[in-house]
């Protein structure tokens, strides 16, 4: 089957300051359970789920992949946003380090629909996107994702807007009408 996974990945570890997080993506997170990252890390994310896995130098955000079409950036950190769904061979990649996006990579079925930026250094060793990724993931969170226990902790709050609605669809609204086009091929 593969994975088909999402999510953002910051290289500091926001455990001990969530709000930080809200304020710059604009969310509110309502704390709902302590979780195992095995739960954290399962394929196809509920909207309105989301779920973080802090490693030691980073925050690992599992979202719905409506959520991971653009990028995320923070003021004064390394952050990635990807999209990798193996089923429908589709992947996107957005690189930012404090809020400049360097690197921008979109592949679905084998043809890059877009490429930005120049290449990122695991881009010289590594030519498949998927691989590019779950290397980048890794340099990110300062953690491998494979070395990461499938017993670790990791919490699941429920995203919610400003008014404390679950959020729902707001990629989906938000999205550039470039991205329209290869949008079918996600799910």
């Amino acid at each position: 089957m593969g994975f088909n996974l999402s999510g953002i990945v910051i290289n500091k570890n926001y455990k001990e300051n969530i709000e930080f997080v809200e304020k710059e993506f604009d969310w509110n997170l309502e704390f709902i359970e302590e979780i195992a990252f095995e739960v954290a890390s399962e394929n196809w994310k509920e909207e309105g789920l989301c779920d973080i896995y802090f490693s030691e130098h980073g925050t690992m955000i599992f979202l719905n992949m409506d959520m991971c079409i653009d990028s995320w950036s923070t003021q004064n950190d390394n952050v990635l946003t990807f999209a990798l769904s193996e089923t429908s061979m589709a992947f996107n990649l957005e690189y930012c380090e404090k809020k400049e996006n360097l690197r921008s990579i979109m592949e679905v079925g084998g043809k890059k629909m877009s490429e930005e930026g120049d290449k990122l250094p695991v881009e010289e060793t590594l030519s498949d996107i998927s691989e590019i990724i779950w290397e980048q993931i890794g340099i990110v969170l300062g953690k491998s994702f494979w070395k990461i226990a499938p017993e670790e902790k990791a919490y699941r709050y429920k995203l919610l807007k400003k008014e404390n609605v679950v959020i729902e669809e707001i990629a989906v609204s938000a999205k550039p009408e470039s991205s329209k086009k290869w949008w079918q091929f996600w799910k």
